[in-house]
């Protein structure tokens, strides 16, 4: 199974402009050239965690001074998500903005993926591949307006729920 764990296709590093000036800065000065930023990795997008992780240390290995990692290497904290027989993977997870008013999406562009079939037979047959969803249609959706959006898409409730 694709993205049995999540990696929202995005790395945080925390980094200086360049590393040998920035030890020689005052504390203070030290403080104000840190920054952080969003690396996103679109091409992880659909593939297995594995190779998700081998494109990641590809491009840190290239870019070594962009990720400030001073030789080291990375340590990925991945995060085990449901699994398709968990008791709630039929709930559609939502990633909102950070004021949780309304849908962002896993890469800020409002679209909502579902990574397991939606099975509507009592016995979990008559499964189907839904979504993704557009939840920013020019303007970011609510939360309620998102869900009402997939709601539509999916006349019947899947088997657990």
């Amino acid at each position: 199974m694709k993205f049995s764990h999540i990696i929202t296709a995005a790395t945080v590093a925390t980094a200086a402009a360049d590393g040998n000036l920035f030890k020689t800065l005052s504390k203070e000065d030290q403080e104000r050239a840190l920054y952080t930023y969003s690396v996103t990795f679109e091409e992880c997008v659909g593939k297995y965690l594995t190779d998700c992780q081998a494109i990641i240390e590809d491009e840190v290995s290239r870019s070594p001074e962009m990720f400030a990692l001073d030789g080291g290497g990375i340590d990925f904290d991945v995060t085990p998500v449901r699994s398709a027989d968990a008791d709630d993977y039929n709930l559609v997870g939502l990633r909102t903005n950070i004021e949780e008013t309304h849908v962002s999406g896993i890469l800020g562009d409002g679209m909502i993926w579902y990574p397991y079939q939606w099975c509507t037979g009592v016995d979990g047959t008559d499964c189907v591949d839904v979504g993704p969803w557009d939840c920013d249609v020019g303007l970011p959706l609510t939360i309620d307006q998102c869900c009402q959006a997939i709601q539509v898409t999916v006349p019947l409730p899947d088997h657990k729920g």
